[in-house]
């Protein structure tokens, strides 16, 4: 069943916005600010987790933000920490 306000929204009946952002499988170029590596950054998903997503916390692939969506965009797992 298609969401109407999505269609009606974006005119074209394309779902954006619900479920994970596609993401490129390379790694990204970000780096942490706290300790200057890049290996272990992963980005933050925020909202209801699809269960795709899940299986990417599970393997360390994505962090799960919760349902209150803060500035931060990424986590680096060797620090703990959300920047």
């Amino acid at each position: 069943m298609m969401n109407t306000h999505c269609e009606q929204a974006h005119g074209n009946g394309h779902l954006h916005g619900h479920g994970p952002a596609k993401r490129n499988p390379k790694k990204h170029d970000v780096v942490c600010p706290y300790c200057r590596e890049k290996d272990e950054v992963i980005p933050i998903l925020y909202g209801f987790p699809t269960h795709e997503a899940f299986k990417k916390a599970d393997r360390g692939e994505l962090y799960l933000g919760g349902l209150d969506i803060s500035p931060y965009n990424y986590y680096c797992k060797r620090d703990d920490r959300e920047f």
